[in-house]
């Protein structure tokens, strides 16, 4: 059984689309990468991170950084440290253990400088 040449046109483009297809899927709903696989652009502290921070924040513009410091404010998604630094935690971080005044070490995404406030805001943080 031959099948006709017009056939064989169809079936090849149809291959060519599902395939197409396929690997725009695979693309677009790539899994993320998490902030445990990311690597740190900074690691320090964050008073030295800051200082980086008001000379040039679009350098720092979404870069995952590392961060030790004191918890000045403790909010119930989040921290501040030193009282300039701004960490919103992952849905699945339990933070009802840290309390003020206590030195810890974090790893975040930098999200945003505010220059009125002198704040600078983090997300995805976790705990190192």
């Amino acid at each position: 059984m031959s099948l006709s040449k017009k056939s064989k046109w169809f079936l090849t483009i149809l291959i060519i689309v599902l395939v197409g297809t396929y690997a725009a899927y695979k693309y677009a709903y790539k899994p993320h990468t998490t902030i445990e696989e990311l690597a740190s652009d900074f690691s320090g502290t964050s008073d030295t991170f800051l200082s980086k921070v008001k000379e040039d924040f679009s350098q720092w513009n979404n870069k995952t950084v590392e961060l030790s410091g004191i918890i000045t404010s403790k909010e119930e998604k989040g921290i501040t440290l030193n009282n300039t630094i701004f960490c919103q935690f992952r849905e699945d971080m339990n933070i009802s253990k840290l309390q003020t005044n206590q030195s810890i070490k974090l790893k975040g995404r930098v999200i945003g400088y505010d220059d009125l406030l002198d704040e600078l805001k983090l997300d995805q943080c976790i705990l190192k």
